[in-house]
């Protein structure tokens, strides 16, 4: 036995054992996800709680950051204040909560004009006939929903699951705008820090890496961000001076809706539709409505193969087709969501690309240059 042992390659054993060890753990690693299936569920929904809020407060400070820190500039301009910077974070939200306010206001003006001016009675009749006809009217409900095989005793589930997504949404929201602002007062011992210790483990190399590539998304963000407010502003500049010409109701408040929406890709004529046909529909002002529609597809005809693509190319610095191409495979992986990271993503895949590209390019011209 000995004499085999010795005859082995003292080398290639190591290797057969590392590799034997390394198969073992794995599946022991397996079998553990197997057996404590739920522990391991129960531990992903836990970090998954943790972590959302902890995302959407890093998209909010992201977006906020740039007024903060021009708000505290503006503040500091000839001393430096120790409370410029929670005064700058206090006045960002104020601002962005009275614009959401005054939208609000805007569309429950506009609805309380419109039932103001419905005739109350046609309404009433409406109602009675239903009334009358309850019961062959939620049969018809009923086999619509059994169509899409949906029962009317799940209904209870679909109402419950429901209001667990939205609850769990504003919760969510709600400790995001917490993490936000704790971002927003102490990014400056957040940042340095936890870039000290990705220095401290990975070496300064790597630590240098990362900040050229930190550099480079805050760009093609940033750069995605400017294009699409620009492009939401003109959009909802042209929309609300055509219809304002043409007559429309509400002409303002259709145009400032339809730019809000158009800040997500393919969103903004959803939105222009829809706040169109809640304005015009209720006074009776179908001619008004068809022509809105008409002034609608005209604007977003141009928007979308023209100034979008071209805005978005000008500040990501990419291609238009890349650009259509992006949002294309966004909208296809991850619907609106994936529409909404799409150009910025591409552009920052792109700009990496290039580097890389830049970085064989030199190797090959040194290697040239020394022989």
């Amino acid at each position: 036995m000995d004499k085999i042992i010795e005859k082995l390659d003292k080398k290639y054993l190591k290797i057969c054992v590392y590799a034997a060890v390394t198969v073992l753990i794995t599946l022991a690693i397996i079998g553990l996800f197997l057996v404590s299936g739920s522990f391991w569920a129960k531990l992903w929904a836990i970090i998954s709680a943790v972590i959302k809020p902890i995302i959407i407060g890093g998209i909010i400070c992201y977006l906020f950051l740039p007024i903060v820190n021009k708000l505290e500039s503006m503040m500091n301009r000839r001393k430096n204040h120790k409370w410029a910077r929670a005064l700058s974070v206090l006045l960002t939200f104020f601002i962005v909560f009275a614009a959401i306010m005054l939208m609000l206001a805007l569309i429950a003006a506009a609805v309380y004009k419109n039932v103001e001016s419905l005739n109350l009675e046609s309404i009433r009749n409406i109602f009675v006939v239903l009334k009358d006809d309850y019961k062959e009217v939620w049969d018809m409900l009923a086999k619509q929903l059994e169509s899409h095989n949906i029962s009317t005793g799940n209904m209870s589930h679909i109402v419950t699951a429901a209001t667990n997504a939205v609850t769990g949404f504003f919760s969510g929201l709600l400790f995001g705008i917490i993490f936000s602002i704790y971002f927003l007062l102490d990014k400056s011992n957040i940042y340095p820090y936890w870039i000290r210790a990705f220095r401290l483990i990975f070496g300064e190399k790597a630590e240098a890496a990362l900040q050229v590539f930190i550099k480079d998304a805050d760009n093609a963000f940033s750069g995605y961000i400017r294009g699409q407010f620009t492009d939401a502003l003109i959009v909802g500049v042209l929309i609300s001076i055509t219809l304002s010409i043409a007559g429309v109701p509400y002409a303002l408040l259709v145009g400032v809706f339809a730019g809000l929406g158009n800040l997500i890709p393919y969103l903004g004529p959803i939105v222009g539709y829809a706040t169109l046909v809640i304005v015009c529909l209720p006074s009776g002002a179908f001619d008004k409505m068809i022509i809105g529609i008409v002034i609608f597809a005209l604007v977003m005809f141009i928007d979308g193969n023209i100034i979008n693509p071209k805005l978005l190319s000008d500040n990501v610095e990419v291609h238009p087709l890349l650009v259509v191409a992006a949002l294309i495979g966004g909208g296809a992986l991850g619907g609106v969501a994936g529409m909404l990271i799409a150009v910025p993503t591409a552009a920052l895949i792109k700009l990496q690309f290039d580097r890389y590209l830049q970085r064989v390019e030199e190797k090959k011209n040194n290697e040239r240059s020394n022989k």
